[in-house]
């Protein structure tokens, strides 16, 4: 594969140490491009990080942005040159808050149309609980516009909700302009997502998740395994996703002690692949 991409959050705990490193670190280790999470810019200016960008040889694909944050990040992404806002989650477990959010996801769609960038939305395991009309996210795709909303298929969690990404993909292959890389070595089944925003707040606004929330969280990011090494057909992943413009690997779980180990045996297989 030509083109390699990496969703900055599987870096999260050392790219605040150093962040233009860190950005030269995933090109050495051969990455063609980013995605960039929750407004993690690293306090750069949306010309000054494209000019670093541009220095170093990595394209700005993508970001992954709340849609409640997206019309205040949209002069950003369009500085900065990103294709894709992606909103990475929303509480939906239900059909009725699949079809509220499918209306969210046109209105901002349309915002971001308008400025020049495609919005998507990114999957977990609850949008694979069943619906009036199949997966709650077979809903939020028959009920969003074509040309104001794509889909980011993480592929990982799907498998892990106990669908099949191959047969998926192929069912709604133009839909999918992007794909999640995360190896899974566990099928758990679809289960309903914690709506984060009902938990108390602190200070600073940081939702105050429960100790059991948290450890239940951590023990399923075992189940990302190392690239290869799960349950995925990667081959038939790629072969179906003919209409994805970019792979991207997201890593949740240092399986080797290294998280720039794990990442960059990630790129490699992406290279292989």
């Amino acid at each position: 594969m030509e083109k390699r991409y990496i969703q900055l959050y599987s870096l999260k705990d050392v790219i605040n140490d150093d962040f233009a490193g860190t950005l030269r670190r995933v090109k050495e280790l051969g990455y063609t491009g980013v995605e960039f999470a929750g407004g993690m810019y690293g306090g750069y200016s949306a010309k000054d990080l494209r000019a670093l960008l541009d220095e170093i040889g990595l394209e700005a694909l993508s970001s992954h942005v709340r849609t409640p944050d997206i019309p205040g990040q949209l002069e950003y992404a369009k500085e900065l040159g990103l294709k894709y806002l992606i909103d990475p989650l929303a509480t939906i477990n239900t059909y009725e808050e699949a079809v509220e959010w499918a209306k969210k996801f046109n209105e901002v769609g349309k915002l971001c149309k308008d400025a020049g960038i495609q919005f998507g939305y990114h999957n977990h395991r609850n949008e694979f609980l069943e619906g009036k009309d199949g997966y709650l996210l077979e809903t939020l795709i028959k009920n969003t516009d074509p040309s104001l909303v794509c889909f980011q298929l993480d592929v990982g969690w799907t498998a892990c909700a106990g669908a099949n990404p191959v047969e998926f993909i192929k069912k709604y292959a133009d839909r999918f302009k992007l794909i999640h890389v995360k190896e899974c070595n566990h099928v758990a089944g679809a289960e309903p997502i914690p709506d984060f925003g009902k938990f108390p707040k602190d200070d600073q606004g940081r939702p105050q998740i429960p100790p059991e929330v948290i450890q239940k969280i951590l023990a399923e990011l075992k189940w990302n395994c190392k690239a290869g090494e799960g349950i995925i057909d990667w081959v038939a992943v790629r072969d179906a996703a003919t209409s994805a413009e970019g792979f991207i690997i997201e890593r949740e779980f240092d399986y080797a002690g290294d998280i720039y180990k794990c990442v960059e045996e990630d790129c490699n297989y992406l290279k292989a692949l």
